[in-house]
């Protein structure tokens, strides 16, 4: 009869994931420049991808002109999903470097060959969306004692330290959810493009690289993040152009990062 003390422990093999290269410090920049020729190499089909994801970062806009914080709010989860709405940018890089012809049928191929891990992704960062979503709203509705306090509510909230403080705040833990979804979502679409590893293991990948390579990597999140808001404060005008560049810079970074 056999004991418990006779049953083989289970033996959890770890996830294979691709080895992360190191960079130099300036490798952001460089990332930027490949992104630019390859931007020149398709200009007309990556205006056309910039600017689609431009009108509809003018829609939200003006959809929330009147509530401030839903305009807050809806970006950033807009934001949230931005490398899900690269993918046809990252194929589209990927041709160029293989000296393939770009065409949107091979750039909407990569959409259809890679349906189910793009779907179970962009549902991941759907739910961290609908998170902030929730909890920005939570936060405001606490503050002003209603969920919908108006433009004229947050402009007297800076007259007082309180409403400094709740700003703070709000940005901060906004900028922790940026932060997590950066580190997810880094490399993982690239990776998967690539058909170098699936859903899981890409992700595990990005994460790695951004905690191994802090500093490099920061100044990359920094460098989107500021080239974003440059885009947006053109009347997203910029945004058509400076979407898609992130987009195959992302793709470069991608290939440098990963052996």
């Amino acid at each position: 009869m056999q004991t418990t003390h006779d049953v083989e422990p289970i033996k959890y093999e770890p996830i294979p994931t691709p080895d992360i290269r190191k960079v130099s410090a300036g490798a952001p920049f460089a990332w930027l420049k490949q992104g630019a020729k390859d931007f020149a190499a398709a200009p007309a089909l990556s205006i056309a991808y910039g600017l689609i994801f431009a009108l509809i970062g003018l829609g939200i806009s003006y959809a929330s002109i009147s509530q401030p914080q839903l305009t807050l709010t809806f970006w950033t989860g807009f934001l949230l999903v931005g490398p899900f709405l690269a993918v046809g940018l990252y194929k589209i890089a990927q041709l160029k470097e293989q000296g393939e012809e770009i065409s949107l049928g091979k750039v909407f191929s990569a959409l259809a060959e890679n349906k189910t891990q793009i779907a179970i992704f962009t549902a991941m960062m759907m739910l961290i969306m609908l998170a902030w979503i929730r909890f920005s709203t939570l936060m405001v509705a606490l503050f002003f004692g209603q969920l919908s306090p108006g433009f004229e509510a947050f402009a007297n909230a800076l007259n007082s330290a309180d409403g400094w403080t709740f700003l703070g705040v709000l940005f901060a833990s906004g900028g922790i959810f940026a932060f997590i979804v950066f580190a997810a979502s880094a490399l993982t679409m690239p990776i998967i493009i690539d058909k170098k590893a699936e859903m899981i293991p890409a992700l595990i990948t990005s994460f790695k690289a951004v905690f191994e390579q802090p500093g490099v990597m920061l100044v990359w999140a920094a460098l989107i993040a500021g080239l974003t808001f440059l885009g947006m404060a053109t009347m997203f005008i910029g945004l058509a152009f400076i979407f898609p560049l992130l987009g195959y810079a992302t793709w470069h970074s991608y290939r440098d990062l990963i052996k």
